[in-house]
C-alpha cells in the first residue's frame, strides 16, 4: 500500500505501490525514494508516517504548521540530528530534510525522514507494561548513565534539549534508551547568551518537567538535567512529578517517601539534578558521569553543594516554651480525640459483645462499660505506651483494653504521618511556627518519623526525664529527638 500525505486528498490510501495517489494525483514516491506505508500518529506542529526507503522502515514527520516559528524549529531538528553520531539519538542523512508540493497546493509541506526507533517511549512503558509500578534502583542507574552519555554527545555538540520528558525518551527492544524530539533544541551561542541576558528566548514547557528558568525563557544546558531528573523521579515513583509537594523553605520536592527502595545516595543525586536554582545541580554531563562512577563503585566521592548539612549558627532551634505549649496543644486533641472515640467505641462493642462489659468474679464492680472505655482512651492518649500498660495493667475490662489499643494506633498515626508529611509537623507544632527535620535540615522519613515516635514512648515510660534533657541541650533536642537525629526548628 502507499499513502498520500496530501491534506486535503479524500482517499490517502492507495492499492500496490503506484507512482501517483488515484485520487488527487499528488506524487507517492516522495524525494524520489521514500514510499509513505502508513500514519503512526499526530501532534504539535507535525504528523508522523512510516515510509519505506528501499526496503528499511523509516520514520517521516511533516510539519502540518506553515508559522516562521514551526519552520524555523522543523529546521533546526534537521540540522541538529544531522550533526549527532549516537546510537541513542535517530540518524538523519544529509538529504532527509525537504520540502514536498501536493498537486492542489501552492504550499510546500516540510519534511524530515529519520531512523525509526523501535520500541516504546517511557511513557508508554510506565503505562502499558508496569501499570506505573516503580522501576528498579539497578535499572534506574543503567538508564541514567545511557541518557547522560547521549546528553554529552548533544551537549559537547553545543546544543541542549529542553524538553527531555518521558514520552520523549525511547525504550528498545533490546532494553537500551534514544532521546527523540528534537524540535525544540537550541545551540549555545554567543547570539543566544547575549537574547538570554534580555529574556527573549522561546520558552518550551512540558509541565512537570520544564525547569523554572526555562518556563521564564532562560533555559541553559542545566535545564536538560532538572528534566531528566524529574523523569527519574517518574520513574523511580509512578508518579507525576507534579503530585509532589515542594519544601516551603528550599523549593525541593519532597518525593523520596513514595520510592523507599532508592538508596540514599542515588536519591541525592536526582535530586542533585533536579536542584530549583541552575547553579546548585551539576555543571556538565562530566560531573554527572563522575557521580554515577562513585555511585556504582559504591564510594561517596561526591558532595552536592545542596545536600551539605545547614549552618547549624544560622538556625532558629525551637524554644522550650514554643515546644511546650505545642505539647499541650496535641494532648489537648489527643485527649479529646481518645476519649471520644474510646466512648464510642465502647458503646458499640457492648451492644454487639455484652461480654466485653463482664467482670472476672475477683474483680470490683465497675461504673459502666462505656465509662471503663472512655478511660482506656483518656489514659492512652495522655501517656501513650506508659498509659497502654496502665490500662492493661490495672484493669481486667476487655473493652477498655481493646479500645486502649485502638487509641494507641491512632495516636501514633497522628504524630508520624504528619511529622514525615509535606507540614513536617502536628497540628499543635503548626500555629507555633515550628517544624521537625532531620540533622541535614530535610524531612523526616516515615521510617525517621517512626523512631522518634517510638523513642518519645521510651521517655515516658522514664517519667518524662526524656524530655527534660531539651532543657540543657545545643539544640534543644529531647533525648527522643537526640535518639532520631532530630530537630525542631522555627520557619
Amino acid at each position: 500500500m502507499s499513502y498520500c500525505i496530501n491534506p486535503n486528498c479524500s482517499k490517502k490510501e492507495n492499492t500496490g505501490k503506484p507512482l501517483y495517489c488515484q485520487t488527487c494525483g499528488s506524487e507517492l514516491l516522495l524525494h524520489g525514494r521514500y514510499r509513505v506505508m502508513r500514519k503512526l500518529g499526530a501532534g504539535g506542529f507535525g504528523m508522523t508516517y512510516e515510509v519505506d526507503d528501499s526496503g528499511t522502515f523509516k520514520v517521516l514527520k511533516v510539519l502540518t504548521n506553515n508559522l516562521p516559528k514551526a519552520i524555523e524549529l522543523f529546521e533546526q531538528e534537521s540540522l541538529v540530528l544531522s550533526r549527532l553520531q549516537h546510537p541513542g539519538i535517530p540518524k538523519v542523512e544529509s538529504d532527509g530534510y525537504f520540502k514536498y508540493l501536493s498537486r492542489d497546493s501552492s504550499i510546500p509541506l516540510y519534511c524530515l525522514v529519520m531512523e525509526k526507533i523501535e520500541g516504546v517511549n517511557l511513557d508508554e512503558y510506565m503505562r502499558l507494561e508496569r501499570s506505573y509500578q516503580p522501576i528498579a534502583e539497578l535499572t534506574a542507574i543503567n538508564w541514567l548513565k545511557q541518557l547522560i552519555q547521549i546528553l554529552h554527545q548533544v551537549h559537547n555538540q553545543q546544543y541542549f534539549h529542553r524538553d527531555i520528558k518521558p514520552a520523549n525518551i525511547m525504550v528498545r527492544h533490546n532494553g537500551q534508551l534514544a532521546l527523540i524530539d528534537f524540535g525544540t533544541a537550541r545551540e549555545v551561542t554567543q547570539t543566544f547568551m547575549q537574547k538570554l541576558a534580555g529574556q527573549e528566548v522561546t520558552g518550551i514547557v512540558s509541565l512537570g518537567y520544564t525547569p523554572p528558568e526555562q518556563m521564564n525563557g532562560k533555559a541553559v544546558p542545566q535545564s536538560d538535567f532538572y528534566a531528566l531528573g524529574r523523569t527519574f523521579i517518574f520513574l523511580l515513583t509512578g508518579k507525576s512529578p507534579n503530585s509532589f509537594p515542594e519544601d516551603p523553605r528550599t523549593g525541593e520536592l519532597i518525593w523520596r517517601n513514595y520510592a523507599p527502595h532508592v538508596s540514599q545516595q542515588f536519591g541525592n543525586l536526582i535530586d542533585y539534578l533536579v536542584a530549583p536554582f541552575p547553579g546548585n545541580r551539576p555543571k556538565d554531563t562530566y560531573h554527572i558521569l563522575d557521580c554515577l562512577t562513585s555511585l556504582e563503585k559504591g564510594s561517596n566521592a561526591y558532595e552536592p553543594n545542596y545536600q551539605k548539612a545547614p549552618d547549624n549558627d544560622k538556625l532558629i532551634y525551637a524554644a522550650i516554651w514554643r515546644r511546650t505549649i505545642a505539647y499541650l496543644i496535641d494532648y489537648v486533641i489527643i485527649i479529646i480525640v481518645g476519649m471520644i472515640i474510646g466512648g464510642i467505641l465502647g458503646s458499640i462493642l457492648v451492644n454487639l459483645f455484652p461480654s466485653m462489659a463482664t467482670l472476672p468474679n475477683s474483680a470490683k464492680a465497675t461504673t459502666g462499660p462505656v465509662t471503663d472505655a472512655v478511660v482506656g482512651g483518656f489514659f492512652t492518649s495522655s501517656f501513650g505506651l506508659f498509659g497502654l500498660l496502665i490500662v492493661f495493667i490495672g484493669t481486667p475490662i476487655p473493652v477498655a483494653r481493646f479500645t486502649s489499643i485502638v487509641v494507641f494506633i491512632l495516636q501514633w498515626l497522628y504524630y508520624v504521618f504528619l511529622e514525615s508529611s509535606s507540614k513536617q509537623a502536628t497540628f499543635g507544632k503548626i500555629p507555633l511556627g515550628i517544624i521537625v527535620t532531620n540533622a541535614n535540615g530535610k524531612p523526616l522519613s516515615f521510617a525517621e518519623a517512626n523512631i522518634r515516635y517510638w523513642s518519645k514512648n521510651v521517655s515516658g515510660l522514664i517519667l518524662c526525664i526524656g524530655y527534660i534533657v531539651a532543657v540543657f541541650t545545643k539544640k534543644k533536642q529531647a533525648l527522643h529527638d537526640i535518639i532520631a537525629k532530630s530537630i525542631i526548628i522555627k520557619k
